[in-house]
């Protein structure tokens, strides 16, 4: 982890001032050189490097307290969130109090609902850092927000005549500072609120007193809903904005927008929050278009606030998902996913061309490129949702499973795309993330768009016959089985035996007889056998003839499917006996009947 620097040097970061091995093998070293640098160059170093490798610098500088107070609080909340909360107390030990203010800003809530839990397991885990100075953060806090946290942790009541009810304390532990003020926890482990308690007795005794009168006068949905309001104030000053204002990164752009000058230079100065933070390029492919034209964007003060952009986008799209800000697994496929809709939005902006890529990152807001590329997969689903509800019933008797994933997937709300893993037997669903993904995907949607009209057309295949001739085979085992490779060989076959073009199963005596003319005559005894192209020829000639008003598209379509048919009759049936029985359930792309189930013309 730690000689994994992210990206040195390609978006103008700087180079560390020492070999990044020297962090394992010469600590004392780096402590020397770091200890000759201010603070403002350590934090231009850490910027921008590995979570991991972050940390490890700050725990060798002298100055690591002023360091990590100087970054932007998103960076240090992205390490750790990245390191772990476990591995990361250290830095939570040195966050300063705006810095721990964002950290439970995102971390306490989910949406409007405060979470009680996570709370109390923030305020467990900064005890353990073993400073009570960490816990002072506390005393910058909104006054409702302390209400609300202390609400959901314990009950208050006074020795008077009005607070002196007691209900519903039966079984909850009691504690009192001072013998006026009686706390029942309603939490099991209450030794950090305790703590907390303690803390603000010897800090600020009158606060506490009037934290005491609030939880026990203040109506509960009420200050939440202010506790809430306050958080959202704060956090729309870190760019993230409420869901209204979220969705509106889902509103349509045409590509030809991009081509105008929507704002001047100025526009773009560095933000006044501070140096930017760097985390979101982690997450940049090598291979995209928007990479190359981030690394030849010299102005630094638009790569400034891009990077700024970069995080409020990224914040949008997770709002606007109605998903956890909190969660890392969300915020990795946040980031993957703004990337990618940026980078087809500005592929299609500059035409492919990095130069009017580099142009108009200095020119345009990168939200404008999020929405163009949002703007493309909407119309992929609208063209699959389309396609599935004027086909899906009938496509559905020889898609195979796999592609009726693939195909369900692109009518959720946001495509995904299946992306082959290196075993390539495995895959993962992903978003999109260049034209080339587009292409893929309007070139499937179109592929099916062909082989549903060429199963009718072509191949006479309509629901009725699904229902009655070819609901009556032995092979495939299951209905599930049969697809359309399936179907298509099998019409290869009857057309080779027979001269017609037909999908009715085959009865195994003439199965084999296909086998036995399809493929040409080896030289050798054990050689896999070849298809014999000209009898494939022939078929896709009398295909043709189908009444379809084939395009060049659809012929070349078909011409794959022949293919795609020869390779699987060689792979499946190329090194078979022919001569001796053939156990049909363990090849596959031939529909099959029984002898038992009648005879055959």
């Amino acid at each position: 982890m730690i000689d994994n620097i992210f990206k040195k040097n390609q978006f103008g970061e700087k180079a560390l001032p020492f070999p990044v091995d020297w962090v394992r093998t010469q600590p004392r070293k780096v402590e020397d050189i770091l200890s000759g640098l201010s603070v403002e160059e350590q934090v231009g170093y850490i910027l921008g490097l590995d979570p991991q490798l972050q940390q490890n610098l700050l725990m060798l500088s002298e100055k690591a307290v002023e360091v990590t107070q100087a970054l932007p609080v998103e960076e240090v909340y992205n390490l750790i969130k990245e390191v772990g909360r476990e591995d990361s107390l250290l830095v939570l030990s040195m966050a300063s109090p705006d810095q721990l203010q964002y950290v439970f800003d995102l971390e306490w809530w989910q949406g409007d609902k405060f979470q009680p839990k996570r709370a109390l397991d923030w305020i467990a885990l900064l005890d353990q850092c073993q400073d009570p100075g960490t816990l002072e953060w506390f005393l910058s806090e909104d006054f409702d927000q302390k209400v609300v946290l202390f609400q959901a942790f314990f009950k208050i009541f006074k020795k008077d005549e009005m607070t002196d009810s007691y209900d519903g304390v039966e079984g909850l532990e009691h504690f009192t500072l001072d013998g006026v003020y009686d706390i029942f926890f309603k939490i099991e482990n209450s030794k950090e609120i305790k703590k907390l308690l303690l803390l603000l007795a010897e800090k600020d005794q009158n606060l506490l007193y009037n934290l005491f009168e609030a939880v026990i006068w203040y109506p509960v949905t009420l200050t939440v809903e202010k506790a809430y309001q306050w958080r959202i104030v704060r956090t729309g000053e870190r760019g993230i904005p409420e869901f209204q204002e979220a969705m509106g990164i889902y509103s349509r752009l045409d590509p030809e927008s991009l081509k105008l000058k929507l704002s001047s230079e100025e526009e773009f100065s560095s933000s006044q929050l501070g140096p930017s933070p760097r985390y979101p390029l982690a997450y940049l492919d090598d291979t995209l278009f928007l990479t190359q034209c981030l690394a030849n964007l010299e102005n630094e003060s638009r790569n400034e606030a891009l990077r700024w952009e970069l995080v409020c986008l990224a914040n949008k799209v997770i709002i606007a998902d109605g998903l956890d800000l909190s969660s890392t697994d969300v915020r990795h496929r946040a980031l993957r996913k703004t990337l990618g809709y940026i980078n087809i939005g500005l592929e299609l902006g500059a035409e492919g061309d990095p130069e009017k890529g580099v142009a108009l990152l200095n020119q345009v807001w990168i939200q404008s490129f999020f929405q163009v590329g949002y703007e493309q997969l909407r119309q992929v689903r609208s063209a699959a949702t389309t396609f599935i509800n004027e086909n899906g019933s009938y496509v559905e008797n020889f898609i195979s499973s796999g592609d009726k994933e693939r195909l369900g997937a692109l009518v959720f709300r946001f495509p995904q795309i299946a992306e082959l893993l290196h075993d390539e037997d495995s895959f993962n669903w992903r978003d999109p993330k260049s034209i080339k993904d587009v292409e893929v995907i309007n070139d499937f949607i179109t592929r099916w768009k062909f082989y549903s009209r060429f199963a009718r057309q072509g191949l006479g295949l309509d629901e009725s016959t699904f229902l009655s001739s070819l609901n009556e085979f032995d092979y495939p085992d299951t209905r599930e089985a049969l697809n359309l490779l399936t179907l298509l060989t099998t019409a290869l076959a009857r057309y080779v035996l027979f001269s017609q073009i037909s999908c009715e199963p085959l009865p195994d005596v003439a199965a084999k007889s296909f086998l036995e003319i399809i493929f040409l005559p080896g030289i050798f005894r054990d050689e896999a056998k070849v298809c014999n192209e000209d009898l494939i020829t022939s078929f896709e000639q009398e295909l043709f003839k189908a009444p379809m008003a084939w395009t060049d598209l659809d012929k070349t379509y078909l011409r794959e499917l022949l293919t795609e048919c020869s390779k699987n009759l060689e792979a499946q049936f190329g090194s078979l006996d022919i001569t001796r029985p053939i156990e049909w359930k363990f090849a596959h792309g031939l529909c099959i009947r029984s002898a038992a189930d009648g005879n055959e013309q």
